[in-house]
């Protein structure tokens, strides 16, 4: 673990803190270089970038409050203290971020789910990074195992499953994947349907299955996030997450359920 990088005096340079900064330039250069690469403008798909990126943080730490809200309170201080009370929960601000920037490419009058297709392909190298961070940072880890892979944390005294090292690897084949489909899936006859060209959005369902099923995986051998009245919801949602994605997908393959009754 290298959580610190160095620090002169008061000032500290985190590792978390840096590879959050690489992980938004990266994902950024990849939204913009697939925008312009369709001839969008790029003025207005860095603010869709900026302003999806502020919509999903804030989701993010308002899911986190309200699964939290008994260490919260109504104290709105606490609410936005990041460095005293911590915390976020990055499934809200997907969910959050993927509807913020669909309704906002409807407003431009772009095609909505071609956007979602850029964001996919940068959010997924955006998350593989991010795991690298909550490794260096020595968070994030998993559940208590004897297998031999199994690694020692700070703060803990048996060995854990290294999920950060699980996301990393995880989010980089989502993300080639994602990357080496783009110029092959509109040749797939199963998704065209027996159309002249295939409709977008297949990379936004094939992220959103793969965000699930990863999701599922983690849940199984991690703490839980989101927990009611005792409950682990982590698998609900993340099973419904990969679902809507299989639902979509069949949808913008030009299916419909009414239609196969048929």
């Amino acid at each position: 673990m290298l959580p610190v990088l160095f620090s002169i005096g008061p000032v500290i340079l985190r590792s978390y803190s840096v590879i959050i900064v690489l992980a938004f330039l990266i994902s950024g250069y990849v939204f913009w270089k697939k925008g312009r690469e369709e001839h969008y403008p790029e003025d207005e798909l860095f603010d869709a970038f900026l302003l999806t990126l502020l919509w999903g943080f804030l989701w993010s730490r308002v899911g986190f409050i309200m699964f939290h809200f008994d260490h919260f309170g109504f104290q709105p201080l606490k609410w936005l203290d990041l460095f005293s009370f911590p915390g976020l929960i990055p499934f809200f601000g997907l969910i959050a971020g993927a509807w913020f920037l669909f309704n906002y490419a409807k407003k431009q009058k772009w095609n909505a789910f071609e956007i979602l297709d850029f964001a996919s392909v940068a959010v997924a190298i955006g998350l593989a990074l991010i795991w690298v961070g909550s490794f260096l940072d020595g968070s994030s880890f998993g559940n208590v195992t004897t297998l031999p892979w199994g690694m020692m944390f700070p703060h803990v005294f048996d060995k854990r499953h290294p999920i950060q090292i699980y996301g990393f690897l995880l989010y980089s084949i989502l993300f080639a994947y994602l990357f080496w489909v783009e110029g092959k899936y509109r040749t797939y006859d199963w998704y065209r349907n027996k159309r002249h060209s295939a409709q977008t959005g297949f990379l936004f369902c094939v992220f959103c299955i793969g965000y699930g099923v990863i999701g599922v995986m983690f849940a199984l051998i991690s703490p839980a996030q989101l927990v009611i009245a005792g409950m682990n919801l982590d698998i609900f949602f993340r099973l419904f997450i990969a679902g809507f994605g299989g639902v979509q997908l069949y949808f913008r393959s030009g299916r419909s359920f009414l239609s196969s009754k048929k």
